[in-house]
């Protein structure tokens, strides 16, 4: 049984994707301002100068993603997922599950989502865990890993700096000891 916290940081490779695309979707953005503004400019048309507004407003917001995940990428000081004595904390921006407690896991296994594997961690009440998300993107996030798994809580290997192995390994002994009626790493 583990007596502290174990800390998992994000996998630079699943980093530089999100690095890539956010660029790619400025970029995106950038071309469809310069055409809308290029378009607004000979016609007048109120709907070139919507595609102008939400085109800026999108090299704006993936812009800001850009550099969040820039400095995540530069500066990886805090984890993206922590088990400790009172449970698991997903801490995936936007579409983790936050705090899962050890009395709620009633078991971890291996799944399939999306063509990749990923460890679901199954729940008691798997509703009560998507009510208490604080965001609507993470109560989105966990609805659909709850219809497509089985359960909110889906922790994906991939995106994780360690092996599969390592994390099921690391899960395995803090269910172990703490989960009650817990079911062991599939």
């Amino acid at each position: 049984m583990p007596d502290e916290s174990v800390d998992f940081y994000p996998s630079r490779a699943h980093v530089i994707t999100l690095a890539l695309g956010t660029l790619a979707l400025v970029v995106l953005c950038a071309v469809a301002a310069r055409l809308g503004f290029d378009a607004a400019q000979t016609s007048g048309s109120p709907a070139a100068l919507a595609v102008v507004s939400v085109s800026a407003m999108g090299v704006l917001v993936f812009t800001g993603l850009g550099l969040i995940v820039l400095r995540r990428l530069l500066l990886p000081t805090w984890p993206v997922l922590t088990l400790d004595d009172d449970g698991l904390t997903d801490w995936l921006p936007n579409l983790g599950v936050e705090q899962v407690l050890w009395s709620e896991v009633t078991g971890v296994r291996e799944a399939r989502l999306a063509f990749r594997r990923v460890l679901a961690v199954d729940v008691a009440d798997p509703r009560a865990v998507v009510v208490r998300q604080r965001t609507f993107v993470r109560r989105i996030a966990a609805s659909l890993n709850a219809a497509l798994v089985g359960t909110p809580v889906v922790l994906k290997p991939g995106s994780i700096d360690t092996r599969p192995e390592e994390l099921s390994a690391a899960l395995t002994g803090f269910v172990a000891d703490r989960a009650p009626h817990a079911r062991p790493v599939a």
